[in-house]
């Protein structure tokens, strides 16, 4: 599975994003990949850099890829994607106004995403990574 790692950001500095990839296992383990480059990848905005690398996780380890991106007044916003060790999108969740937010697939990975966000400090008010019809116990 070949995916982007990017940070850049724009000319004047208002604008950035950034995309990272961690390997995450099931006891806990968090562990952020930057290489092997495979090959370029197009950066959104002008300073910085972007590639591809090329993931290949354990038989029971999942890919988390991490896309944010800081607005113009400072707000940054984004999503977490959970990959299965066979390349398959699993699990989506949200990140807005410091809330953590479930979007789609199989909540049961939401582990994994909480892992990375407490790796990178990043400050969430409110975690709702299960979806409703879940919670409600139908």
């Amino acid at each position: 599975m070949e995916l982007v790692v990017e940070k850049s950001k724009s000319r004047r500095g208002l604008h950035a994003i950034v995309r990272k990839v961690f390997v995450v296992s099931r006891n806990g383990n968090v562990v952020e990949v930057t290489g092997p480059r495979v090959g370029a990848a197009e950066k959104t905005y002008s300073r910085g850099e972007a590639y591809l690398v090329k993931v290949q996780p354990g038989k029971d380890d999942v890919v988390v890829y991490v896309v944010l991106v800081k607005g113009l007044r400072g707000r940054v916003k984004g999503y977490f994607e959970v990959y299965d060790s066979t390349g398959r999108l699993v699990y989506r969740a949200v990140y807005r106004k410091l809330k953590l937010r479930y979007s789609k697939g199989d909540p049961n990975y939401a582990w994994a995403v909480k892992l990375v966000v407490e790796k990178l400090d990043i400050p969430v008010k409110k975690y709702n990574l299960v979806p409703a019809w879940l919670r409600r116990g139908r």
